[in-house]
């Protein structure tokens, strides 16, 4: 019994050492949905950590998968992923250029018509910005 209880307890200091790191993480919390070819899997939010005192920005850690359906073959640019909400604001994806961005790192070949891959890309917003993630190439 004293050998069931130790290994329960083991077993509580694992899982509490396995949390993830800060943030909120939902893909349903409805902040973000998928555009054209692309499936939304994972949305994280973050406080900026350049963040100055009143501003209200935060940052969409968003992981999705991206079908090239382009009509050609594509290298995707991580800023020519785009975050549009019902204002018609848009906000340009990043995978550098701040601490909350560090780690960060995605495919860069080329996708060949209809084949996809998944990235993570991050988008300083206004908080509890609701928004489509979409390419745009025209750029």
């Amino acid at each position: 019994m004293k050998r069931f209880a130790a290994l329960a307890a083991l077993a509580a200091l694992l899982l509490a050492g396995c949390k993830e790191p800060q943030g909120d993480s939902n893909p349903a919390n409805g902040l973000v949905r998928g555009g054209q070819d692309i499936v939304v899997k994972d949305v994280r939010t973050y406080t900026p950590s350049d963040s100055v005192a009143g501003s209200n920005d935060e940052y969409y850690i968003v992981t999705f998968t991206f079908t090239n359906q382009q009509g050609m073959a594509l290298a995707p640019r991580i800023d020519h992923f785009v975050l549009e909400d019902q204002d018609r604001r848009r906000y340009l994806g990043a995978e550098s250029g701040n601490a909350t961005l560090v780690g960060i790192s995605n495919y860069a070949g080329v996708l060949k018509v209809g084949d996809s891959h998944d990235y993570t890309v991050g988008f300083r917003v206004p908080q509890n910005t609701h928004a489509v993630l979409f390419y745009d190439a025209s750029f």
